[in-house]
């Protein structure tokens, strides 16, 4: 019997830009403190890979999908995950895809300075690979 609802569907993820914090930064406190748990930086890592449901995650980092979902919610208010796309279940309950907010993820030690200049240096990287592409 086919499915009325689409159980999945390809869930790209966001073309983000980078996102630098620095240590000293005004929100980097709450960064840092969802990224000192080893499971949420593993899910963090795993959404790198490819985009997911909160089964998905808890079942790849072998985890309680309530244990997911609370790393997933606190990932999501540091701003770096976001929800891409919802899939259904064989059950037809609307699941929500997360993937990285940004694309990569670069945390800096260092005054502003060094932070001003790790942004310059990420928007230079991606200004000499658009370069690249359009040379292809």
């Amino acid at each position: 019997m086919s499915h009325l609802l689409p159980r999945k569907s390809r869930a790209d993820q966001p073309d983000g830009q980078p996102e630098v914090v620095g240590l000293d930064g005004v929100d980097s406190g709450v960064v840092f403190s969802v990224l000192s748990s080893e499971l949420a930086r593993s899910i963090l890592s795993e959404l790198y890979r490819e985009p997911a449901t909160q089964s998905d995650l808890a079942e790849r980092v072998d985890t309680s999908i309530q244990n997911a979902d609370y790393h997933l919610d606190n990932l999501a208010e540091a701003g770096l995950v976001t929800v891409v796309d919802q899939w259904y279940s064989e059950k037809g309950t609307e699941m929500d895809v997360y993937a990285p907010a940004g694309d990569p993820l670069v945390l800096v030690a260092g005054g502003d300075g060094l932070l001003d200049d790790a942004r310059r240096a990420v928007a230079d990287t991606e200004a000499v690979e658009t370069a690249s592409d359009g040379e292809r």
